[in-house]
Formats: C-alpha cells, sequence, structure tokens
C-alpha cells in the first residue's frame, strides 16, 4: 500500500527576483506503508525543502502529494500532524529548561477546570508521556528537564512526540550527524520497532554504512 505520493513537485524561493533559487523542479516520490526510504544528494539538491513541503513547513508551488490515495494540500506543520506526518528536523528546538513531557506536549497541553480557571493537567501530561517514551524503549522520568538528556536522547524524546501523535510517516532530517555510535544504535532500534508497526519512514543522510544498514529504498537528488 503506498502511504504517500509527490508527483512533479516544484518549489522556486525568491521567484521574479535576482535572488530566484529553483529549489525543487518536478520531484517525484513514493512511500509504501512500513517502509523506510533514505534521500540522499550534494548540498543543495534540495533534500531538506522537499521533506519541509512535505511536512507543510514550505507550501509546493506546482504538483501534487497523495496521502492513502487521496490527493491534499499540507498548508502548515500542524495540518500535517492531522494528516499523520510528523517531522524530526536536523536541528532541534527544544526548550531545556521545561521538562521532558511539557516539551512533548507543547501547543497541545491536555487541560482541566479548577472553578472558573483552565489550567494545564500536569497529571495526565506526565502519565501519557511516560506511555509514549516506554513505547519507544525509553524509560525516562518525564518530569526531568530536556536539557539533563544529550542529543540522542533529544531524538528519541522528538520521536515518542511523533508517535504520540499517531503519525503514519515520520520524517527524520540527518538525525544521526550529531550523535555517538551508541545513541545511532538506539536510534535504529526505535526505527525497526516503528517499522515493525508498519510507521513508515523518510530519512536523510550522508552516511553510506547508515545507509547500507537501515533502507528499503534509496532516492537520490541531484
Amino acid at each position: 500500500m503506498i502511504m504517500l505520493k509527490l508527483i512533479d513537485i516544484h518549489k522556486t524561493f525568491n521567484p521574479g527576483t535576482i535572488n530566484e533559487k529553483v529549489a525543487l523542479n518536478g520531484v517525484d516520490l513514493h512511500l509504501n506503508e512500513g517502509d523506510f526510504v533514505t534521500v540522499i544528494g550534494g548540498n543543495g539538491a534540495g533534500k531538506s525543502t522537499m521533506l519541509n513541503a512535505i511536512a507543510g513547513v514550505w507550501p509546493v508551488d506546482e504538483g501534487q502529494i497523495i496521502i492513502d490515495g487521496e490527493k491534499t494540500e499540507i498548508t502548515n506543520p500542524d495540518d500535517a500532524l492531522r494528516k499523520g506526518l510528523a517531522m524530526v528536523h536536523q536541528e532541534l528546538q527544544p526548550i531545556p529548561d521545561r521538562s521532558i513531557a511539557e516539551n512533548m506536549y507543547l501547543g497541545r497541553y491536555p487541560m482541566k477546570s479548577v472553578g472558573p480557571l483552565k489550567m494545564v493537567d500536569h497529571k495526565t501530561m506526565n502519565s501519557e508521556a511516560e506511555k509514549w517514551l516506554k513505547d519507544v524503549k525509553m524509560n525516562f522520568d518525564p518530569k526531568a528537564k530536556l536539557g539533563t538528556l544529550s542529543i540522542g536522547q533529544m531524538q528519541s524524546v522528538e520521536i515518542a512526540k511523533a508517535v504520540s501523535q499517531h503519525a503514519k510517516i515520520v520524517i527524520l532530517d540527518e538525525p544521526t550527524s550529531s550523535l555517538t555510535d551508541n545513541e545511532v544504535e538506539a536510534l535504529f532500534r526505535i526505527i525497526r520497532d516503528l517499522k515493525s508497526r508498519g510507521v513508515s519512514m523518510i530519512y536523510i543522510s550522508h552516511k553510506m554504512a547508515e545507509i547500507r544498514e537501515i533502507a528499503d529504498d534509496i532516492t537520490i537528488m541531484r
């Protein structure tokens, strides 16, 4: 079953100006259920632009995005999440002085009523965060500050966040660029587990050894 199909995707930045840059020019891609597709190519080939277009960061200029057989438009990252797509960016943007749970539920905190007031339901949030962390084999204390974790562990929290949002497609933009070998292996264990559940993934990497180890298919962008 094809989960995601891109057909003839175009994206130009600053069109009609001296700074015009064609980032995507007729890109096609398809992703099957449970597939792990690696995207490789030189700097400036449009890899991150393509993934950001799928994730709703950049609107496409032309072309079709088809999810579960239906043509769709992705207007922003929240819209992408509602349609089952989540992205773990290369440059993480954590809030280190807030808890792991607060980072996972940023912008979608569970609320409760206390008299006439609405307040964050920390008990529910921590309980849910703990469940999703365990789901990706990460037994972190959801109440611990995110800043106490390593970069690799923060990546795992981002993946747990994607899983908690019931993402069917997870996009990973060079997630191992700052990881140790042990952290990479931990990440790959999570990836294999998600694949076994039918989650589809797109992965940007420049590391050929990683690609040979984990990829089902490779797309080259020039």
